[in-house]
């Protein structure tokens, strides 16, 4: 995705107590970009908050807040603000101060029409040049998320991750807890225009403020004025991955209008009736994961997968599992699903002291669970820990998963 260094998003925004330079500013700029502008800091802080400014010109004496306070409080607010500072002659050393404080440049009254053109052209360039190394940056990495398996569901399941993800449609993604819902969201991301953009995860609740998705301003007063960030301002352009979608009330105006891919996901596969609204908005194109125990043929890719993953992370040299674990986990119904799976495998990959994990290392419930023999087998040798004592060479966790 090709980034455009001048774009009619571009926002100026002028701060300059005389209307005269505030008119001239928007004489030279207008066209060319979106200016704003403010007549006093505290203007312009609340001009910061409200919306996403790239540039500003900003005057050096001002009554009330003058130019450095109110430069200090704009990086605050947003630290990637690029800011001009606008001077007169006998005002140059503090203009010159003002960049110690995070000012881009500054430029002397009585201004130059084509200085401020090019100054404005030479800032918005470097930006975007910036912007676009980290996007081709992104994108020349590899892909981290794939589709483990070669169940017919899951063969199904990619057809449709590969037909959908080069269209700007919304995607809800239904399954089970413990289902590889954010690796979907994430491989659709990775397998679109958008790759080379931003990719959030966020887990919504009952108890999500809005603003934790949209941001918000806060103080008291405008002097005090400090702008929270929303989910959709991080992940702007990219792609979003709300889980618990359920949670989320029907007022949906604000998704209507962003500049994200929205990639939702849910535990029910049916919706409550209260949020029937959300779920049909979410669900232009509709992914159900099957659970594990329906993919049981899946089971020995998932397995290498993760002790490959594991052996990596933890710098051990970990061998397949032998037959006998291989089906006690065929056995064992996953209630927890893929993940599961994943959080057993890096307990035993840590706790293990050999290179294979064998039956003896399992947990007492997935063996009693998984309906086999070993479960019997073994129910001997655990009652040996029940009775304060353990078994030599074996790491077990008594819980499980």
């Amino acid at each position: 995705m090709s980034i455009g260094w001048q774009n009619e998003m571009n926002k100026i925004l002028v701060v300059d107590d005389e209307l005269s330079i505030r008119d001239s500013f928007t004489l030279i700029l207008e066209g060319k970009y979106r200016v704003v502008t403010a007549a006093s800091g505290e203007g312009a802080l609340k001009h910061l908050t409200d919306q996403k400014i790239d540039v500003v010109y900003l005057d050096i004496r001002m009554p009330g807040l003058n130019g450095l306070e109110t430069l200090r409080k704009m990086k605050e607010i947003d630290p990637e603000v690029e800011v001009i500072m606008v001077t007169a002659v006998n005002d140059v050393s503090k203009a010159s101060e003002a960049i110690k404080y995070g000012a881009r440049d500054y430029i002397v009254k009585p201004f130059d029409v084509e200085a401020i053109l090019k100054m404005t052209e030479a800032i918005l360039r470097r930006k975007s040049l910036v912007a676009e190394g980290e996007a081709v940056q992104k994108e020349t990495h590899k892909k981290t998320a794939r589709i483990i398996g070669r169940s017919e569901k899951m063969a199904e399941i990619a057809k449709l991750v590969d037909k959908v993800a080069g269209k700007d449609l919304r995607v809800l993604i239904t399954g089970e807890p413990g289902t590889e819902k954010e690796e979907i969201a994430r491989l659709i991301h990775e397998s679109s225009p958008r790759a080379g953009l931003p990719f959030l995860s966020f887990d919504l609740s009952a108890r999500t403020p809005s603003t934790a998705l949209f941001g918000a301003g806060t103080g008291t007063t405008t002097a005090d004025l400090k702008k929270t960030p929303g989910i959709f301002e991080k992940v702007r352009g990219g792609t979003l991955f709300l889980n618990h979608i359920e949670y989320l009330p029907p007022e949906l105006e604000p998704f209507k209008t962003v500049d994200t891919r929205l990639v939702a996901g849910s535990n029910p596969a049916e919706p409550a009736e209260r949020s029937k609204e959300v779920f049909d908005f979410f669900s232009e194109v509709l992914v159900a994961l099957p659970p594990l125990r329906e993919r049981v043929s899946d089971l020995p890719l998932l397995v290498s997968h993760y002790l490959e993953k594991f052996s990596e992370k933890y710098g051990k040299e970990m061998k397949d599992v032998p037959p006998e674990v291989d089906e006690i986990f065929s056995n064992y119904d996953w209630p927890g699903n893929t993940e599961e799976l994943k959080c057993l495998l890096e307990r035993l990959v840590i706790t293990v002291p050999s290179d294979r994990i064998t039956a003896a290392d399992l947990p007492i419930d997935l063996l009693l669970k998984s309906g086999g023999p070993y479960g019997k087998d073994y129910l001997s040798s655990y009652q040996d820990i029940a009775q304060g004592r353990t078994r030599t060479g074996t790491a077990y966790s008594a819980e499980g998963f």
